[in-house]
């Protein structure tokens, strides 16, 4: 405290000696022995004091210009802390700059707690003299449960240094631990008038950005991060950019997510937030390639991120990456903690193998038995409910259409439900109610492949093959990746005899899965129809190269080298 006092005391004792100096001009020595060497005295001391402020500053000058180059070059952090005045504080404008140089430093090394107290110095540093004394100790002691004798004081000591955003932070805080209805309007309008003042101290504005993504203040949160992204975005500055990214993707704001981490290079994304961020956004935004490259380095730089292995899954997914996104569950099955805490994560990874076995493994009952692990509360938002249609693909076709049947009188007119209760017709083989019922769905209905799928299923079964070629080929042709209207698009152009087209069919459906077994069936079937016993053959020996144990492939093979 007494080197700040005899700092603040330098601007003063030079403007004394420059007085001093006029008047002994103007007046001449005092004869008065004792007198006259009193004054000599008083004068020495006065321009040494003055002289050693000049010297102080100058050198304070010369310092903070070295640091500003070295911080602005990327010099490491130690060299700008020691490119500072480390043993004199200096007061005004000269301080502010040097305190909060200093401050910048201590963020980027982590040390929270001395870059908060350098970035106060700061401000008090802009304060004349007597004002500092009565500002400073406002921030030594701040009580859990403040009074209201406190609160006023804090209020006078606004209106003493109203430019500082410190005080009104602070007054701020007081009026949100005093938990009322009568204090919070008070506590954000305080914490409002401090945003605008705050825009050179980073610590103010992300404990606002925090404070109001916390509290439900959206407007003064993402105010406070505009005004971080602008004034502080230097990556080397490590406010927290994990918070406002996880806000952003909850409210699906992908631009803002992605404009909000795609700047930091990775040494500086320490968090598994940074890295989801870019590739959520990315992945929502279209950019598959873009969101793999991220998710990829993200994994690489922190294998141990439950949450990033489950995002790889998911990108692995919509590239159609089927290995690699098995490989990324079993990857974040290892991650899992053993203990209670680890219960959400696993409840999670069982509901996302339950879909992967259900949608790409084509198996609903191994997806039934992962599902059934998981609460009913965390078994996914999917409309239909996942296993609702589980149900459906194991074939217990009443019960699931009495339950759909329920839904619908609370849900009258959902399309989604609609679709499933006539893939419980299809099942129950209700063929000649399925048409009209699905002709009564409306045009909305007829933008889906599975209506024309189930369509085409009924019109064969009641006997009209054309149709119900020309029904499953629509089908084919709105979803060329679905395996199934693939293959009973071919089975309805092999019914009329149209080995070729429907070989062109089977051979799509190959391209989807290239070991798929009825498809490697049907296309030795075409072949032989076609008169092409080795192509036949050809096809079956691959099947059973994929498929040893398939003995409708075995017979068939059998049959063609009998004859």
């Amino acid at each position: 405290m007494w080197t700040r006092l005899r700092t603040a005391y330098r601007p003063l004792a030079a403007l004394l000696l420059v007085a001093l100096l006029a008047a002994w001009l103007l007046v001449g020595p005092i004869p008065a022995p004792r007198t006259g060497f009193l004054a000599t005295l008083l004068a020495g001391v006065l321009l040494g004091t003055g002289l050693r402020a000049w010297l102080t500053g100058l050198q304070g000058r010369r310092c903070l210009l070295h640091a500003e180059a070295a911080w602005a070059a990327g010099s490491p952090s130690d060299a700008v802390l020691q490119a500072l005045p480390r043993r004199i504080r200096v007061a005004g404008e000269l301080g502010y700059r040097i305190e909060l140089l200093r401050g910048a430093v201590h963020l980027t090394q982590g040390d929270r707690d001395r870059a908060w107290m350098d970035h106060l110095e700061a401000q008090l540093a802009r304060l004349p003299l007597w004002r500092r004394l009565l500002v400073a100790p406002y921030f030594r002691q701040i009580p859990e449960r403040p009074s209201d004798r406190r609160l006023a004081w804090g209020d006078r000591l606004i209106k003493l240094a109203p430019a500082m955003p410190r005080l009104r932070h602070l007054q701020g805080i007081l009026l949100l631990r005093r938990a009322t209805d009568a204090f919070l309007p008070r506590a954000w309008e305080r914490f409002a008038e401090a945003l605008p003042l705050a825009a050179e101290d980073p610590m103010i504005l992300e404990d606002l950005m925090l404070a109001g993504l916390h509290h439900g203040q959206e407007e003064l949160a993402m105010r406070a991060l505009r005004q971080l992204l602008d004034r502080h975005g230097d990556p080397r500055l490590a406010w927290d950019r994990a918070a406002p990214a996880l806000h952003l993707l909850r409210n699906e704001r992908w631009g803002e997510a992605l404009a909000l981490v795609a700047g930091l290079p990775p040494e500086f994304r320490g968090h598994p937030i940074h890295w989801l961020a870019e590739s959520v956004s990315r992945r929502r935004l279209g950019d598959l390639e873009g969101a793999w490259r991220s998710v990829e380095a993200g994994v690489a730089r922190l294998p141990e991120a439950f949450r990033l292995w489950m995002e790889r899954y998911q990108v692995a997914l919509e590239r159609r990456a089927e290995d690699e996104a098995l490989h990324s569950l079993e990857r974040a099955w290892d991650l899992i903690p053993g203990t209670d805490e680890g219960q959400a994560m696993r409840d999670e990874w069982h509901l996302r193998r339950s879909e992967f076995a259900f949608w790409w493994e084509d198996d609903p009952g191994f997806a039934w038995e992962l599902l059934a692990k998981v609460p009913p509360e965390r078994q996914g938002d999917h409309h239909p409910p996942l296993p609702l249609q589980l149900r459906v693909a194991l074939g217990e076709y009443e019960a699931a259409y009495r339950e759909v049947t329920t839904r619908l009188e609370a849900h009258p007119g959902d399309l989604d439900l609609l679709m499933l209760q006539a893939d419980c017709l299809a099942g129950l083989e209700a063929w000649e109610a399925l048409p009209p019922f699905l002709d009564g769905l409306g045009e909305s209905a007829r933008t889906r492949p599975a209506f024309w799928h189930l369509r085409g299923l009924a019109l064969a079964n009641l006997g009209d093959p054309l149709p119900a070629r020309l029904d499953l080929e629509r089908a084919a042709r709105m979803d060329p990746l679905h395996l199934r209207y693939l293959l009973d698009a071919g089975h309805a152009c092999a019914e009329l005899g149209e080995w070729e087209r429907a070989e062109g069919h089977w051979r799509q459906a190959l391209q989807v899965d290239s070991q798929c077994e009825e498809a490697l069936i049907q296309l030795a079937e075409a072949r032989r129809e076609l008169q092409d016993p080795e192509g036949s053959r050809r096809y079956l020996r691959e099947c059973l190269l994929h498929h040893p144990e398939s003995q409708d492939a075995q017979a068939r093979l059998a049959e063609l080298e009998a004859h």
